[in-house]
């Protein structure tokens, strides 16, 4: 948080020039205890919590690679396409996990000096949470010796992947033993610098739980090599379900504030001047929304402005009215004959479209020059996701719908403590859709009708597997979650557009920041690189440093391609 950081700038200046003043030792201000090295862990909590939350969250949204990938959205021209509909992906920094990582550290070694099982407890979970997060978008990483710079460790080398996700489970584990024996007479969490839980332990306990769900059911594949290193995943799975969120309410999520820069959504004004329409609801996900009857669709995409329609003979404005009660004024215009177009309500953009045609998608015969940003013929995002703040968006880090989707999946696949796979799904569908005000103010909308449909319904998909996963893709809407599940899984099905960089494939990892060229970095580097496996998308004599490369996690699954 850039004002938490000026503030500790501040203090130390302050610090500094008392002493200059009192001709004082400097060594006195060396355990000054209002510097930033002693700085309370309360405080750093705060830093360390909303900033996991803002670089997540961009993850999914304003950093759109994963969105685009997952046919989220589309960008409407050649600003960014490149990158977003035709993955030209290139290296990607890791400071930021990095620089959050390093202020948890502080956190940990405060809780053991100080005896706050609470406080070490936390920094676990968000020491798992970060080093999960990152060895699941690159593969191995630095984990076992990184965070050593204190110590002359400036070329940690780069663990595993295997033995990251041993040790994200090992200190999961761990974290929900200690926040179920806390000693309320000194284990103590400020609430107000806790924006997660505030300060409620047993929450802090339900999300460990929904992590470890979260790390054996994406591990399940590995099942036996993760037997070998003493982590049994189906055990891992049972003991946490016993106690992990129960509802919305038990959610790890940071809503935005919206009052300054810091603590606003990205796309509202306080970060975006210019009202952010460069992103597009995806073709994919619009159709698959629509094809469904799902009310989701009216709280994250806009009907377009002007509306081709077979039934009208002359132009018209009229109103229309979702089933939620927004409403917006839309021109009909006669569909043109002989012409393709679109004739729904809500039209996404189609998946990597060469530029001109993106930019003259679903024109038809209209001759208008519009700013290429802004064609009519196409939905833009929900106005919300130009707001600084809106009750429908926040950064989740873990939901509700999530676990349940993954008790679902527990359950159809057999061997797990969880029984009755339709319930689960069932009740996961409801959280995602509660989770945006659907249920509780329904409007015209019946959530019965809509799960008796043949194409929602349980009981009616063969593929079980594939209607968990199509679900919970809808509800990880704009979360990276939706690609880590895709990449183990294979659903939902996806393809690539016309145009890509590598061939007709989706990406499946990140590729690691550009090497530092000190020889002690590019042992570790090149040995990393080692355990890669490449792919018939990489091109022959290109590094398996690539976008196509499997990591160990995928390696001969056959997914997701």
């Amino acid at each position: 948080m850039k004002v938490m950081k000026n503030l500790l700038k501040n203090i130390f200046s302050i610090g500094l020039i008392a002493s200059f003043w009192a001709c004082e030792d400097l060594t006195e201000v060396n355990i000054n205890p209002n510097s930033p090295e002693q700085v309370s862990s309360n405080y750093i909590l705060t830093y360390v919590l909303s900033n996991t939350a803002k670089t997540y969250h961009n993850l999914g949204y304003e950093n759109s690679k994963i969105a685009g990938a997952m046919q989220y959205v589309q960008r409407g021209t050649n600003e960014g396409a490149v990158v977003v509909n035709y993955y030209g992906w290139g290296h990607e920094s890791w400071n930021s996990y990095f620089d959050i990582l390093r202020n948890n550290q502080v956190i940990y070694e405060n809780a053991i000096e100080e005896d706050n099982q609470f406080f070490k407890g936390i920094a676990l979970i968000m020491r798992s949470f970060h080093f999960g997060l990152m060895s699941d978008l690159y593969g191995d990483i630095p984990y076992s010796n990184a965070l050593q710079a204190n110590n002359d460790g400036f070329f940690p080398n780069y663990d595993r992947q295997e033995e990251v996700y041993k040790g994200i489970m090992i200190d999961l584990k761990e974290a929900d033993a200690l926040l179920q024996n806390l000693d309320p007479a000194k284990d103590l969490v400020n609430s107000s610098s806790d924006i997660l839980y505030g300060g409620d332990s047993q929450k802090w306990r339900k999300f460990a739980n929904a992590l470890r769900m979260r790390y054996s059911m994406r591990l399940i594949s590995k099942k036996s090599e993760m037997t070998a290193l003493g982590i049994d995943l189906v055990n891992e799975f049972d003991e946490a379900v016993q106690f992990t969120f129960t509802d919305n309410a038990d959610e790890a999520k940071v809503d935005f504030l919206g009052t300054d820069e810091n603590n606003a959504a990205p796309g509202g004004p306080l970060n975006s001047p210019n009202p952010n329409l460069l992103l597009k609801p995806a073709q994919t996900i619009v159709d698959k929304l629509i094809g469904l009857n799902d009310p989701r669709l009216y709280r994250w995409m806009m009907p377009v402005q002007y509306k081709w329609d077979e039934e009208v003979m002359v132009e018209k404005d009229s109103v229309v009215t979702n089933i939620l009660g927004e409403s917006y004024t839309v021109r009909f215009k006669p569909a043109p004959e002989g012409l393709d177009v679109n004739t729904n309500l809500y039209v996404g953009l189609p998946v990597g479209l060469p530029i001109v045609e993106a930019m003259a998608f679903n024109k038809g015969n209209d001759e208008e020059g519009y700013h290429p940003e802004r064609s009519p013929y196409i939905s833009y995002l929900h106005e919300r996701y130009r707001k600084n703040q809106d009750e429908y968006v926040s950064m989740n880090l873990i939901t509700y719908s999530e676990v349940k989707f993954l008790m679902a999946e527990a359950a159809q696949m057999g061997g797990f403590s969880v029984s009755d796979p339709e319930m689960h799904y069932k009740d996961g569908i409801k959280a995602s859709m509660e989770k945006y005000g659907i249920l509780s103010n329904p409007g015209s909308f019946n959530f019965d009708t809509y799960y008796e449909q043949a194409s929602v319904s349980f009981a009616s998909g063969d593929n079980k597997e594939q209607r968990i996963m199509e679900q919970k893709w809808l509800a990880n809407w704009q979360n990276p979650q939706a690609w880590f599940d895709w990449r183990r899984t294979g659903y939902p099905v996806l393809e690539a557009g016309p145009v890509t960089q590598f061939g007709a494939a989706i990406p499946v990892r990140y590729m690691y920041p550009s090497p530092n060229l000190d020889p002690n970095y590019l042992v570790n580097y090149e040995e990393a690189l080692s355990s890669l496996e490449n792919t018939e998308y990489i091109p022959a004599g290109q590094s398996k440093d690539h976008p196509y490369a499997k990591m160990w996690l995928l390696q001969n699954s056959g997914k997701p391609w």
